[in-house]
């Protein structure tokens, strides 16, 4: 899947532009090769290509992530954030590509871009790694060290102090509060003001039920989910992308978001187990091990995960925006339900 956007990028052209960028960045004498969608698992919300440069007798790999021609999935991107995230992560055990190039000067291909090291591996699907695949595939242990690596992965995240990421606060706040006054305006924005009622009255139970004992405040991924990481042939990961959710928020938005993903890709491929897969932990099994990770125990843990999904209905909803003010007015995305009926029976009980 590519980026969904409002106007055609221009492939040819913008390849002769960032070979210039290229070439005055790095080696007068490089040259790159034509651009070419770098993960097809994941990523509606920005384009993101893949490249090959030519340089010093020496031939290497690069992505390149741009904002949506138009606009598309978000109304700002804060490339320059995301740089500054994953290079702050990478200090901390996590596995974000690096060097992270971030270009702030739109003049070369029209738009700011950051360029960063291809990574080579698996990229599991949402739509498929439970009945089919490479990692249905792979066997129990590979299946195993991909699921433990990833949960280690979210552990690894609270070790990293919030007070080096001020960018990733919600105008200077942090929390509940602020995380959903975002997202209903995220949401209004989305969709041109004209919010579902079934989302409002989302949005509506989350801010009455929402937790009140304090937590611990960590940075947070926003999009913790398997098509987000790339794994090799073991199962260990290489790389961990998409951090343009990232804030500041507790553990269990994180890991809520993990195990809502998970549920609806049963749901959703028809899986009737928990766990989807030999190798992974049912969800009982991870909460366990998660607490033993951080060292506390994770509170209200299913209001996160409703509020996971609330937060994927918003961006559903901005797809369907987008697919219509395109012209798609078939495609097949439109007939996906906002919030699945686990959520709706939720929020009307």
């Amino acid at each position: 899947m590519a980026a969904i956007t409002l106007q055609q990028r221009d492939l040819v052209e913008t390849r002769d532009r960032l070979e210039k960028w290229f070439q005055r960045r790095f080696d007068a004498d490089a040259s790159i090769s034509e651009l070419s969608v770098a993960n097809r698992a994941a990523g509606w919300s920005s384009e993101c290509l893949l490249f090959a440069a030519q340089s010093a007798g020496t031939t290497s790999e690069y992505v390149i992530r741009i904002p949506p021609s138009g606009g598309g999935m978000f109304a700002e991107y804060d490339l320059e954030g995301q740089t500054r995230t994953q290079e702050l992560l990478r200090d901390y055990g996590v596995a974000t590509p690096s060097p992270v190039h971030f270009e702030p000067d739109a003049s070369w291909i029209g738009s700011r871009f950051l360029v960063m090291p291809r990574i080579a591996g698996h990229t599991p699907s949402d739509t498929s790694y439970a009945t089919r695949g490479w990692l249905f595939s792979a066997g129990v242990e590979v299946q195993k060290r991909l699921h433990d690596d990833f949960l280690i992965t979210l552990a690894a995240l609270q070790n990293v102090p919030v007070s080096e990421a001020p960018w990733l606060t919600r105008d200077g706040e942090v929390g509940n509060p602020p995380e959903l006054r975002w997202w209903r305006e995220y949401l209004a924005w989305a969709t041109d003001n004209q919010i579902p009622e079934l989302m409002a009255g989302a949005f509506d139970w989350l801010e009455r039920n929402q937790p009140t004992d304090p937590v611990p405040m960590s940075v947070c991924w926003g999009d913790a989910r398997l098509s987000n990481t790339i794994f090799d042939d073991a199962g260990s990961i290489v790389g961990v992308l998409d951090w343009e959710q990232a804030c500041i928020g507790p553990a269990e938005a994180d890991l809520g978001w993990w195990l809502a993903t998970r549920r609806q890709t049963r749901e959703v491929q028809g899986v009737a187990s928990d766990p989807e897969l030999p190798g992974f932990d049912s969800r009982d099994e991870v909460i366990q091990r998660y607490q033993a990770m951080i060292g506390r125990e994770l509170i209200d843990l299913e209001w996160y995960e409703h509020f996971s999904i609330v937060k994927m209905g918003c961006c559903i909803s901005r797809t369907h925006t987008l697919l219509r003010n395109i012209g798609l007015t078939d495609h097949g995305f439109l007939r996906a339900p906002i919030l699945p009926a686990w959520v709706v029976e939720a929020i009307h009980a």
